[in-house]
């Protein structure tokens, strides 16, 4: 049930950023009709060595629609911004959305994100994501393309994942080794 209703709230999302970005609604919820779609839960328990401890390394969600809801208030999550670190307070109740880049045509960024330990008290998050294709292909969407030059070369879903992957290892932003 909670996946129905989380997923509900993805595709009304799905269709105010449609309106956002100039899309067709109808083109970016087929997008993620009938595609892969996963959810987590993650628990980060208390760590006293965090000079030594990562509880996620530095990546971006750039494939698709991640929603994120913190089961607690522990703070841990810190997005990257001017190449500064900052702390996201959580907000019980709240969703964080992050959105894939190369799918918007560069129209969202998505948010270079980690999470930290806490040393004292343990962290607990459910992740829903979101793949979006077209055509089997991770690239912009072709409404998109009509009145502007595509940002990023498509390929292959499981060249993406496979390069994501690799670049979250290298500390490195994938999506960027896509932009034309």
């Amino acid at each position: 049930m909670f996946l129905w209703l989380i997923s509900s709230d993805a595709r009304r999302l799905l269709g105010f950023m449609a309106a956002d970005i100039g899309d067709e609604e109808e083109e970016l919820v087929d997008a993620f009709t009938g595609k892969r779609q996963s959810m987590a839960m993650h628990h980060y328990p208390p760590c006293r060595h965090l000079g030594k401890v990562l509880g996620i390394p530095p990546h971006t969600d750039g494939l698709g629609l991640t929603l994120l809801l913190h089961v607690d208030d522990t703070p841990g999550l810190q997005i990257k911004h001017g190449g500064r670190w900052y702390p996201v307070r959580p907000l019980p109740g709240a969703f964080l959305v992050n959105v894939g880049d190369v799918l918007t045509n560069g129209a969202y960024r998505s948010v270079e994100h980690r999470v930290i330990p806490d040393a004292r008290r343990g962290r607990t998050t459910v992740v829903f994501v979101e793949v979006g294709t077209v055509g089997g292909m991770v690239s912009p969407l072709p409404g998109l393309l009509k009145e502007q030059e595509p940002r990023y070369k498509p390929i292959e879903l499981g060249e993406y994942v496979k390069g994501t992957f690799k670049a979250i290892l290298e500390g490195n932003r994938f999506a960027d080794t896509l932009r034309i």
